[in-house]
């Protein structure tokens, strides 16, 4: 100290998760602290997942099978991300067909107008009556949001089968107050048919939320207009254009990975203890002390490794409940529409005309979705192994993803109040439950530690 200068002491953070939520803060907290990344799994990158294919000749296929596509208009946080790590992406289109085994009904939207249009599976009278419904639910979607929006924002995304902003232009978010009517009970005021309900409206919400349709029905329905309309999903016209990153999600994983102090896979947190000094972190081969951390996962981990949980955070982790779905990479194009004029980004599958509760069965048709130039069509499905034939699996998944019910959207509204200024907590289940969600969530709990953007 001569010199009469000092340096101050760089704080050490543990940053605990590696989706994206957890990415996005530890690029941010890096700048002014020494972060240490811990994640339990042997990869990084959480619901950013890209897989190595080699493709027959010399080249070579990176294939995501989580978070697919983003765009310029609702993913402000995860744009900003990849602007300063120099990640660079492409143009890619977004489409939906639904086939049904029950009834054999097989149409896309997006597709152009003979993906629509009757044909052989789509000649019945109550086809043609859903088509006039499609645009009457969509009014009458605008006109719940219309009847009242609070004004709170969040992120908010288009999800892959993982798996959405804040300054700015930032869309308004709907309330979802406990009085609110569930999806179930809109369709039932509207009288909206069984077979439009089942055939075009269920479908919709549980692809992009990977839930049943049956459990579709008791999310609130405000909340879920509030996000396709932000997505251009509540009219013909007004779609965003969508993207994908080249060369897949791991571009923007690894770039931030290599900038930070230190990064462990395969070490998961048994547990947090709050110290007098800042926490305390346990894994199953060190015990290690941080002055402050971010617990970026899901929220029932996040309860499950806190050593002493206060009881808001048992009351607020333990509202929200998640899904989980069996993924597949593969190459058998026999789970997409066999109507190949059909077939789409997103291809759902119904069992029969009834809703169930049976997992959500959607098959992601990357070559479509990341511009892949192979001989080969690469599909990511959801909960299809009874369809996909085993020898066509390239790699097999389990993802999960929060479920949305009215107490977990009043415990999602009491999260901020976890953050004390040592431990912050981040996630999707912070939004919709999408990538934007989750890189927006990270913002905020960097914010709480005292790390602006």
């Amino acid at each position: 100290m001569g010199t009469g200068q000092y340096t101050l002491r760089r704080r050490r953070v543990a940053v605990i998760g590696s989706g994206v939520a957890g990415l996005t803060a530890a690029h941010i907290l890096h700048r002014d602290d020494d972060v240490t990344l811990l994640e339990a799994d042997d990869r990084l990158g959480g619901h950013a997942h890209t897989h190595r294919i080699a493709d027959g000749g010399d080249g070579e296929l990176w294939v995501d099978s989580g978070f697919i596509v983003h765009n310029r208009q609702t993913y402000p946080h995860l744009l900003r991300l990849f602007d300063e790590l120099g990640v660079r992406t492409r143009p890619t289109e977004m489409s939906m067909s639904v086939s049904c085994d029950g009834c054999g009904l097989e149409y896309a939207g997006a597709r152009g107008m003979r993906a629509m249009l009757p044909n052989r599976s789509r000649r019945s009278p109550a086809y043609l009556r859903m088509l006039a419904e499609i645009p009457r639910f969509h009014r009458a979607a605008r006109r719940l949001l219309a009847s009242g929006e609070d004004g709170a924002a969040t992120g908010q995304q288009a999800p892959g089968p993982a798996g959405a902003a804040e300054p700015g232009a930032a869309p308004r978010r709907a309330r979802a107050a406990a009085d609110e009517p569930t999806l179930g009970e809109f369709v039932r005021e509207h009288r909206f048919s069984p077979y439009m309900t089942a055939h075009f409206l269920l479908p919709l919400v549980s692809a992009v939320w990977s839930c049943p349709p049956g459990t579709a029905t008791d999310y609130p329905a405000r909340y879920l207009f509030a996000f396709l309309a932000n997505h251009g999903m509540l009219g013909v016209w007004g779609s965003p254009r969508w993207r994908t990153v080249e060369g897949g999600s791991r571009s923007y994983v690894e770039r931030v990975a290599k900038n930070l102090h230190a990064v462990r896979t395969g070490s998961p947190v048994r547990s947090l203890a709050r110290t007098a000094k800042g926490v305390r972190v346990r894994t199953p081969t060190d015990t290690l002390d941080f002055d402050a951390a971010v617990v970026a996962t899901h929220a029932d981990q996040a309860l499950a490794l806190l050593d002493a949980p206060t009881d808001t955070e048992r009351e607020v982790l333990g509202a929200f409940g998640y899904s989980r779905n069996r993924t597949l990479l593969h190459t058998d194009a026999s789970v997409l529409p066999r109507d190949r004029t059909t077939w789409a980004s997103w291809n759902h599958r119904l069992a029969s005309c009834e809703p169930d509760r049976d997992p959500v069965r959607v098959s992601y048709h990357m070559n479509r979705l990341q511009n892949l130039d192979a001989a080969d069509q690469y599909v990511v499905t959801l909960n299809g192994d009874d369809r996909v034939d085993p020898g066509r699996v390239v790699a097999a998944m389990d993802y999960t993803h929060p479920v949305y019910t009215p107490a977990s959207l009043a415990a999602q509204r009491r999260l901020p109040e976890l953050d004390d200024g040592v431990v912050a907590f981040a996630g999707a289940h912070h939004g919709w439950g999408f990538h934007e969600d989750g890189c927006a969530s990270g913002v905020r709990a960097a914010a709480s530690l005292g790390s602006l953007w």
